[in-house]
């Protein structure tokens, strides 16, 4: 980011001075005393279990130089005079922070392409950032900075030579994505997908495809949306909004349409518009599907379509999305990061494509569906007994229930686990070499410990040492 007066910040902020600023240049913006450096701006967020007004002092030893607080903490006067450029008060400090990156973003020459959709977004996001770092100069959003601090951070870290900037918007209710677009203003708005997720915040179908689309409310003039083609729900949404779309998907409506798709482990290979076929290094037809959304994203900035696609063959995924973790003799499947129906079908088909002696799903509870959740994890139990599993085990509640289910539906081998501490010790068990095990569940769930329980099981380390142990006893 440029340079700031504190002056600049304040009135950025619309906040008061708690203590008076002298002349000094604020270099950049700061929420964690961890990675604050010596010129920031600390902003004290309030979270469920931390307050940063907690950690004002240790920001000044860090060497930041102004601070924005909550107008209605007290603090002492030792601890505001230590910084030099003042201390801003403000009725809600999240808040200031997206004040001041919209007001950041209004000054960039820097071009920002946001990605939002039920999923997909960090993937996408990381595809477009692998395709336009061959020419151009710029970043991305780092992991899942995708809530009302972690764009406003993207934001922050733009440098002023950047080229472009590609931003991740999330959302759990209605309203949040709408609020990120007034701060990010993309020349690039992408909508990935739209799926049954976060249902408890967003009600439906519907109401998830106007959330999503209402990215384009923040459109820069001039700007363009790259969409899917694939959802009627979108398709509805978007015409609400009067701007230049590119789509792209199966659908027959797709600029970009993905025309055929062969499976291989570990990767595969898609064709565009019926014309040429690519490599992709990262497995799934879902992939394929959000490389064409890179792809999009790529033209817009002087890519042709085949220096894009081949771009991607040297893509090789992101940790816990579908990433292949060799324990021994048995290959582990983590995508551990988040889990609705949709992604897991999407998982499912990559399982599936595995040459193994025996193919293994582990699905955990997947979280914040909403009502008809116990019914959405009987529906997947009921597709996951036709899909060849050796193998099903449910963890949690209603993963559980999407075992059960998968049991009445005639699933080949069925077992059920209350927990994920419960699951470390039991599934290790019951795996065998040739084995290839997807392990998915919600975030929350916490299933990437069982996914390492197995990797510990069958490391060659611990097999060596029960040899030994087993020599050492005769």
């Amino acid at each position: 980011m440029r340079n700031l007066a504190p002056e600049e910040i304040r009135q950025a902020v619309r906040g008061r001075w708690r203590w008076p600023a002298r002349p000094v240049s604020v270099e950049g913006v700061s929420a964690d005393t961890r990675t604050a450096r010596p010129g920031d701006l600390f902003v004290a967020l309030r979270g469920r279990n931390f307050d940063g007004h907690d950690f004002l002092a240790e920001a000044a030893s860090a060497g930041c130089v102004a601070a924005v607080v909550d107008q209605a903490v007290e603090l002492p006067e030792s601890v505001l005079s230590r910084f030099e450029g003042g201390v801003i008060g403000v009725a809600d400090t999240t808040a200031a922070l997206g004040d001041l990156a919209a007001h950041c973003r209004s000054h960039l020459a820097t071009s920002v392409v946001a990605v939002t959709g039920s999923n997909g977004k960090t993937t996408v996001k990381a595809m477009i950032h692998h395709i336009l770092s061959r020419r151009l100069k710029g970043r991305a959003a780092p992991r899942s900075f995708n809530n009302a601090v972690g764009v406003p951070l993207t934001i922050f870290s733009v440098a002023p030579d950047d080229d472009y900037v590609v931003c991740e918007v999330g959302t759990n209710a209605l309203g949040e994505v709408a609020a990120l677009a007034r701060i990010v203003k993309p020349n690039v708005a992408v909508v990935t997908s739209v799926a049954k997720v976060h249902l408890e915040g967003l009600i439906d179908l519907e109401h998830v495809a106007r959330e999503k689309a209402s990215l384009l409310t923040g459109l820069a003039p001039g700007g363009m949306a790259v969409v899917t083609a694939d959802s009627p729900e979108l398709g509805r949404a978007l015409r609400a909004y009067e701007v230049n779309l590119v789509r792209f998907g199966r659908d027959d409506s797709a600029e970009l349409r993905l025309t055929g798709y062969e499976a291989r482990p570990g990767g595969g290979r898609f064709e565009l518009n019926g014309r040429a076929w690519f490599e992709l290094s990262v497995p799934g037809s879902h992939n394929a599907l959000n490389a064409l959304a890179a792809i999009a994203v790529a033209q817009r900035f002087g890519f042709d379509q085949d220096e894009a696609a081949s771009a991607l063959v040297g893509f090789t995924g992101l940790e816990m999305r579908l990433q292949p973790v060799q324990a021994g003799p048995v290959l582990i499947i983590d995508d551990t990061y988040n889990a609705n129906p949709a992604s897991l079908a999407a998982a499912v088909d990559v399982l599936v494509a595995y040459p193994a002696q025996r193919r293994v799903l582990v699905l955990g509870d997947m979280l914040e569906l909403g009502p008809a959740s116990a019914d959405m994890h009987r529906d997947c139990g009921r597709w996951l007994a036709t899909v060849g599993l050796g193998l099903l085990v449910g963890v949690g509640k209603l993963g559980q229930i999407a075992a059960a289910t998968a049991a009445e539906a005639g699933a080949a081998e069925v077992r059920q686990v209350e927990s994920v501490a419960k699951a470390c010790r039991a599934v290790p068990k019951t795996l065998k070499a040739g084995d290839v095990v997807l392990v998915k569940g919600s975030h929350a769930m916490e299933m990437q410990r069982l996914v390492e329980a197995i990797r510990r099981a069958f490391s060659p380390r611990k097999a060596g040492t029960r040899s030994r142990r087993k020599k050492a006893r005769g």
